[in-house]
């Protein structure tokens, strides 16, 4: 299997109806929003689509896992955008739109050397994106994500990012960019 990221802007739920099951429509059915119906079939139609397949997606640690598959993913979406990590090994994905005002909260939640990574609004989403993608990849709810991940390296042109948490584990990512968003992941 290839290691794959995908990304997609959200699909209407007419869209998606050829490429997800009658069970995801009916669990869609049940969200209130329809953002959040979107994003969704978004990412699952991505999913099945690149598969050729539809296949059982159960939640473990609250994070989505293929059933009885040794196909790791990871999931995240925008407002307008889905991501979708897929690998044969343990992998995360995190995207944020550029616009998104991350500066105005980086002094109270960036550590001192993130706040030198953070030189613009661009740095301070990619530092958000790559510490969410550190707390997916780890898959442990007791990780503070505030005060036990930190960013220690950002480099846009050679697409490198690198977090580490309070035990010293250190996880190198990928980051790219589109026109308007963020994408931070490891595969």
């Amino acid at each position: 299997m290839t290691k794959t990221l995908l990304l997609s802007e959200l699909l209407t739920e007419e869209q998606c109806r050829e490429w997800v099951t009658d069970a995801d429509m009916a669990d869609a059915a049940s969200f209130s929003s329809t953002s959040r119906r979107q994003e969704y079939l978004t990412w699952r139609a991505m999913l099945y689509k690149h598969l050729g397949c539809k296949v059982e997606i159960a939640y473990e640690d609250s994070a989505p896992i293929v059933v009885g598959s040794d196909i790791n993913i990871g999931v995240s979406h925008t407002t307008d955008m889905a991501a979708v990590v897929i690998s044969p090994d343990p992998c995360a994905v995190d995207i944020e739109r550029k616009d998104r005002d991350i500066a105005r909260i980086a002094e109270r939640f960036f550590t001192a050397g993130e706040q030198q990574l953070s030189v613009d609004n661009r740095s301070c989403v990619a530092i958000w994106c790559a510490r969410e993608c550190y707390y997916k990849y780890r898959r442990d709810r007791k990780l503070d994500i505030l005060n036990g991940v930190r960013v220690t390296k950002l480099d846009f042109e050679s697409g490198e990012v690198t977090a580490e948490d309070n035990s010293g584990l250190v996880l190198d990512m990928k980051i790219e960019q589109t026109a308007e968003h963020i994408v931070v992941y490891v595969l």
